[in-house]
């Protein structure tokens, strides 16, 4: 950790870090760059740009190392964390379903409604996201809130261990068997489809994506014990090389498809390949966080890790409202590229005024005063500041080298 400054608050959590994992910053900052580039791609390009030597890398970024490496990364930071009680982690899971939906009104139906009455688009243009489609759908935020309420009650029962690694080997296990299962009543249909995908707008369900953060859980507290952390992340990518081997056979066997669909479905063969793609990923941000020489140019990414609840918010409207300036999938690949850049700029500035929306509701500013609390004050202590140059935010801090 940096001589006098304290760890930042996890954004994702909501919990404050006993200390800073600076290849967790920087698997996480990534993870949120690559989620805006792909969902640019796929939004604003024409489908022609999908399939091009640059679009497949962007889709292929955007995918492994993207949700997966969040989820492991959002697991693996509880270990960091001091213990909190079940109800004050699973209040923070809720509080960011109830952000996934107000994303969902604000990224998606006052657009796509605006954009419709002012014939800016037809619904066939946009097709299948109709208004309620679009207010129902299951993503990103809704499969990390779900997951924190299951990782808060896991936690009352037993500490990360083989336990976990049963459960997640479980559930992945178990996501043939109820992926798009119906019950065929809607008191059963519309609870239970963020959680086993039981409709075409869920793309993050529960089973199998709440794998990765209970993997995640048990990698951390191993990290957090071990007394040699470059070495424990090198074993780790040696374990990830591993699975990729396996998955490689169970690929073989079970012969599925390589599509988005497939990757959102999470077949156990893609799960176990994925585990190990992110432990490997984690082992090269690992070597890269470590050298002095690139802390100055990865601060930006830092700032990202740091902040990935409110770059992934305002993010979304970027892509949505973006939709009215650029079109909905009429782009070029060089005119999505130099969209992407300043959609990332774009995005970078505007998660400033997003973070509180990181926080509950009770923890705001105005209300902390009326419990006596100086917001202010405890601003001073809990990290960075939140200026759009976050070079500026660290500068006269010294630089150390973890050789932990």
């Amino acid at each position: 950790m940096q001589p006098g400054r304290v760890a930042a608050t996890n954004s994702v959590t909501g919990l404050e870090s006993r200390e800073r994992v600076r290849g967790f910053e920087l698997a996480a900052g990534l993870s949120v760059l690559f989620m805006i580039l792909v969902h640019d791609l796929w939004h604003w390009g024409s489908p022609e740009t999908w399939t091009t030597p640059i679009g497949d890398v962007i889709s292929v970024l955007g995918g492994p190392t993207a949700t997966p490496v969040f989820l492991f990364v959002m697991g693996a930071s509880l270990a960091f964390s001091p213990s909190t009680g079940f109800g004050s982690l699973a209040a923070r899971g809720a509080w960011l379903v109830v952000l996934g939906y107000l994303l969902n009104i604000l990224r998606g139906v006052l657009p796509a409604s605006l954009g419709m009455a002012t014939g800016v688009v037809t619904q066939e243009q946009i097709q299948p996201f109709t208004p309620w489609w679009l207010l129902t759908s299951v993503d990103l935020h809704h499969v990390t809130g779900l997951s924190l309420v299951v990782l808060a009650a896991l936690r009352v029962w037993r500490r990360p261990g083989w336990s976990w690694l049963l459960l997640a080997g479980a559930i992945a296990a178990a996501e043939p068997l109820v992926h798009g299962l119906n019950f065929g009543t809607p008191l059963l249909d519309a609870p239970l489809s963020p959680v086993i995908g039981g409709a075409p707008n869920v793309f993050y369900a529960v089973v199998p994506w709440v794998a990765y953060a209970l993997l995640g859980a048990v990698f951390g507290r191993l990290l957090v014990g071990s007394p040699d952390r470059r070495r424990f992340f090198r074993v780790g990518a040696l374990l990830g090389l591993g699975l990729l081997a396996v998955s490689a056979v169970m690929i073989v066997a079970t012969n599925p498809t390589f599509d988005v669909y497939t990757y959102w479905q999470g077949p156990p063969a893609f799960v176990v390949g994925i585990v190990g793609i992110v432990l490997v990923w984690l082992a090269v941000c690992d070597a890269v966080s470590r050298r002095a020489s690139l802390r100055v140019p990865l601060r930006v990414v830092d700032y990202w890790g740091e902040r990935v609840i409110p770059m992934y918010f305002m993010h979304w409207i970027v892509v949505g409202w973006g939709c009215a300036i650029v079109g909905f999938r009429d782009l070029s690949l060089p005119q999505v590229l130099v969209a992407s850049s300043t959609a990332v700029v774009l995005t970078t500035y505007l998660a400033r005024f997003a973070i509180g929306l990181e926080g509950a509701p009770w923890r705001s500013r105005r209300l902390r005063r009326l419990l006596g609390r100086d917001p202010d004050a405890a601003e001073a202590t809990e990290g960075p500041a939140t200026s759009i140059v976050p070079a500026l935010a660290y500068a006269g801090t010294p630089l150390e080298i973890d050789e932990a």
